[in-house]
């Protein structure tokens, strides 16, 4: 026995239980994914309020900021910086005589002073490059203790430029006074 396939109704008849099924499967992932959306807005709704909030706050911030920014650039170009320019100097320098070593300046000093000078004062003062001119006042017996320490001066490499700006005899003692000056090198000539 065959089926016969024809529809013998007066009006023909349409299955729609496939395309149902299909519009009602639609239908329910329709309404589900918008239930998820919505439980998601909530959710999140809340970390997003909460960041909007931080963003606003941070935004007022940084306007208030650049307020004052503006007119801290404004109050300083107004300023006249000619006395703060001294005082830097001043403390530049105060700084590069901190850093100066004693220890090892005398050390060095000792190096290349003779036997049979003796030193009375020191004064080193600190120049712009990091080198210091140098004054001493002594007593050498005999004068050529002198020479030998210009000499050594000469010699050095951390001295340099000697110049014999007095020499005397002292008649109590019999020595020789002298002032010399010259150029003290921390790290070395160059």
């Amino acid at each position: 026995m065959k089926n016969l396939r024809m529809n013998f109704a007066e009006t023909p008849f349409i299955n729609l239980k496939i395309p149902t099924a299909i519009l009602i499967s639609l239908g329910t992932l329709a309404v589900a994914g918008l239930l998820l959306n919505i439980v998601l807005a909530v959710l999140n709704g809340g970390s997003y309020i909460k960041q909007r909030k931080i963003l606003a706050v941070q935004s007022q911030t940084k306007e208030a900021l650049e307020k004052r920014c503006k007119e801290a650039d404004s109050a300083l170009s107004s300023k006249d910086f000619t006395p703060l320019s001294k005082e830097a100097q001043y403390l530049e320098d105060v700084l590069s005589q901190k850093q100066f070593s004693w220890l090892t300046f005398l050390e060095r000093l000792e190096a290349i002073k003779p036997y049979k000078a003796l030193f009375q004062s020191i004064s080193p003062k600190a120049r712009k490059d990091g080198s210091f001119y140098v004054k001493v006042k002594g007593l050498a017996q005999p004068r050529e203790e002198i020479f030998k320490l210009e000499e050594n001066i000469f010699k050095s490499e951390y001295f340099g430029k000697p110049h014999l700006s007095n020499e005397e005899l002292d008649k109590t003692s019999q020595w020789q006074a002298f002032e010399i000056e010259f150029v003290y090198y921390p790290k070395g000539k160059k």
